[in-house]
């Protein structure tokens, strides 16, 4: 497996990893009496742009053409 492959291997991964953490943290944001930090959404949904991000950028610069 070369380096590209596996960066965006580790992109899928990450934001596979962050995004089911927002999606299980989103039903305590509507529980009365539950306490959730901003930073403990905000992290993994930041993660998750990252990865998304990193994703893109790995799978465009691989495809070596004009991304239409």
């Amino acid at each position: 497996m070369n380096r590209e492959t596996l960066l965006f291997v580790v992109c899928v991964l990450g934001l596979a990893v962050s995004s089911s953490v927002v999606i299980l943290l989103v039903p305590s944001l509507f529980q009365p009496g539950v306490q959730v930090s901003a930073w403990m959404l905000g992290v993994p949904g930041f993660l998750a742009v990252v990865f998304a991000a990193g994703g893109l950028h790995s799978r465009a610069s691989r495809s070596g053409g004009d991304a239409s």
